[in-house]
């Protein structure tokens, strides 16, 4: 089981290591790993080598230029049902109201049993759902069809998240009783004059915590973060060979070219 430094959440463990600059398995030192929750949304599956390379490296994909039109989906959502009653969304979720959105969290230290080196979990939650009985849920919120396939994937996302809140760097342990997604599926588009709106499928879709299957999840994380090697990459991951590409032209160019 994954435990905070400092006793909250989930119980007490030892001292935490401390973060050093640079790559920790050529300094022969411990680090302590910055995570982002949404990089276990798909990163993770999609390319060790990139999720080796933005976490331990801080070299990260370039942005994608469409996804700020999804994250302004994201935030109307937001804005739209913060205030809203939690059992109208999910039938047999806890009463509650949704509030606290864009709130960010961030984790104590946390040590994986079995590796020299310890991790934060950090970032910005959609949106908290304060229930009657005093617990909390977090709920995200996605811009895509609800795939069977992918909720395990999203739930891991939530996951972090929930170990944050139950395991804070400040504030109190929060509570976390249930977490779900809330999906829009755009599939229509309307127009009149110079206003436009899309129109589709809405659901909401509550994820089973299995916090073992998470523990597993992160000692593999930190295990390949603590290894000896860069991770082999994907198979056809188009950033790899972007990057591959970029490193052997610099190497042929003169400095001042390349960079």
């Amino acid at each position: 089981m994954i435990k905070g430094s400092e006793g909250r959440g989930r119980g007490p463990i030892g001292h935490a290591p401390s973060r050093v600059a640079g790559r920790p398995h050529d300094l022969g030192k411990p680090a302590t790993w910055a995570l982002a929750p949404s990089d276990f949304a798909f990163l993770w599956d999609e390319c060790p080598r990139c999720f080796y390379n933005k976490v331990a490296l801080k070299k990260g994909r370039p942005r994608a230029s469409f996804s700020k039109a999804f994250g302004l989906i994201d935030q109307a959502m937001k804005s739209f049902y913060l205030g809203e009653r939690s059992e109208e969304l999910l039938s047999g979720m806890p009463g509650g109201v949704l509030g606290d959105s864009n709130r960010w969290v961030k984790s104590t230290t946390i040590v994986v049993p079995g590796c020299s080196t310890a991790f934060i979990i950090r970032g910005r939650v959609d949106a908290l759902v304060h229930f009657d009985n005093q617990t909390t849920g977090v709920l995200d919120f996605k811009t895509s069809e609800p795939r069977a396939a992918h909720i395990d994937t999203y739930g891991r996302q939530l996951h972090s998240y929930a170990l944050a809140l139950e395991n804070p760097a400040v504030r109190h342990p929060t509570t976390v009783n249930a977490v779900a997604l809330l999906c829009f599926s755009p599939a229509e588009f309307e127009a009149e004059e110079h206003k436009a709106a899309l129109s589709g499928d809405l659901c909401c879709i509550e994820v089973s915590r299995d916090d073992t299957a998470f523990s597993v999840l992160f000692a593999e994380v930190i295990c390949v973060l603590e290894g000896p090697e860069l991770p082999p990459q994907a198979r056809g991951c188009p950033w790899c060979a972007w990057n591959d590409r970029t490193t052997e032209r610099c190497w042929s160019t003169p400095y001042e070219r390349c960079w």
